[in-house]
C-alpha cells in the first residue's frame, strides 16, 4: 500500500506542476516539458535497469517495461519546480545571470541535487525499496549514494539546457516535437556523465 500512495503522490504533485506551467506558460511549452521529462524518465530508466550497475525497482505497483510508472512523472516534476524556484531566485538576486545559457540551467541542477537528499534520506528511499542500489556503492550521510545528488543535477542541467535551447527557436507543435526526440540525446549524456562521475567518486574513495 505504501509504494501506491508514493506513486499517487508523485503523479499529484506532477499535475499541479503541469497546471502551473500550463497557467503560466503556454500548451507547447507545456507538453514538450512533461512529456519530454516523462519519456526522459521511462527511457532512462528502461535503459539503467537493463544496465544491472546503478539501481533496482522491487516495489512499485505500476511498470512501463522495467521502469516504475511513477519515474516518469518524477523526473518531470522535480526538473519543473526546480526550474521554478531557481528562475525566481536568479528574478530576485541575479537577473544578469538569469540572461546568460547556463544560468537557469546550473542553478536548476543546484536546487535539484539539494532536491535529491530529502528524497533518498528523510523520505527514505532505501529503506521503502523505490530503488535499491548495491551493496558496493559508496555511501555519505547514512544511506544514500554519493552519486545520487550529482546525477540528479546533472539531469536537470542537461534537460534544461536543450529545452532552452529548442524552445527559444519559439513555442510550436514542431519545436516541442523535436525536444521530445532530443531527450534521447539527453538521457546518452546524461549517462555517461553519470558513469564518469562514479568512476571519480570510487577512484576518490579509495585514496
Amino acid at each position: 500500500m505504501y509504494a501506491e500512495i508514493v506513486t499517487a503522490t508523485v503523479m499529484l504533485g506532477c499535475l499541479l506542476c503541469i497546471i502551473h506551467s500550463w497557467r503560466n506558460q503556454d500548451i507547447w511549452f507545456t507538453v514538450a516539458f512533461f512529456v519530454g521529462g516523462f519519456v526522459f524518465g521511462i527511457v532512462r530508466e528502461n535503459i539503467v535497469s537493463m544496465m544491472g550497475t546503478l539501481y533496482t525497482y522491487p516495489d512499485h505497483p505500476l511498470y512501463i517495461g522495467s521502469a516504475p510508472l511513477m519515474m516518469g512523472f518524477g523526473w518531470s516534476a522535480s526538473f519543473y519546480a526546480s526550474w521554478v524556484i531557481s528562475d525566481r531566485i536568479l528574478d530576485a538576486f541575479a537577473p544578469g545571470i538569469k540572461e546568460r545559457w547556463w544560468g537557469s540551467p546550473l542553478f536548476s541542477a543546484i536546487v535539484t541535487g539539494l532536491l535529491s537528499i530529502p528524497v533518498e534520506v528523510a523520505a527514505g528511499a532505501p529503506q521503502t525499496q523505490w530503488w535499491v542500489w548495491p551493496s558496493n556503492v559508496v555511501l555519505v550521510m547514512w544511506e544514500m549514494p554519493a552519486l545520487v545528488p550529482f546525477g540528479w543535477a546533472g539531469a536537470a542541467f542537461l534537460f534544461l539546457f536543450f529545452f532552452q535551447r529548442v524552445m527559444a527557436r519559439g513555442h510550436s507543435r514542431e519545436n516541442a516535437l523535436l525536444f521530445i526526440v532530443t531527450t534521447l540525446l539527453v538521457i546518452v549524456l546524461h549517462l555517461t556523465y553519470v558513469f564518469a562521475v562514479r568512476t571519480a567518486i570510487v577512484a576518490v574513495a579509495g585514496l
